[in-house]
């Protein structure tokens, strides 16, 4: 149903799938700390228009982590 790339963390969907959500557990490991957790992640899919799709677009920012990301909410 999910392919799951290890080098980056991009979740893909294998052919159609149903809305919904779906739980899934994931393994991380941070080979600095050398510590490996395995995690529930629940990806909620909702089905678009067409419209949705030819008017999206996707942003990516360089240098910037998710731990800043989190912390910058509680500031």
């Amino acid at each position: 149903m999910f392919r799951l790339d290890r080098h980056t963390g991009q979740l893909y969907v294998n052919g159609r799938i149903l809305s919904g959500d779906y739980d899934i557990q994931v393994k991380v490991y941070d080979a600095i700390w050398r510590y490996d957790v395995t995690s529930t992640v629940t990806v909620h899919v909702k089905e678009i228009g067409d419209d949705a799709v030819v008017n999206s677009g996707s942003v990516r920012l360089r240098g910037y982590c998710a731990i800043l990301c989190c912390l910058s909410q509680h500031l």
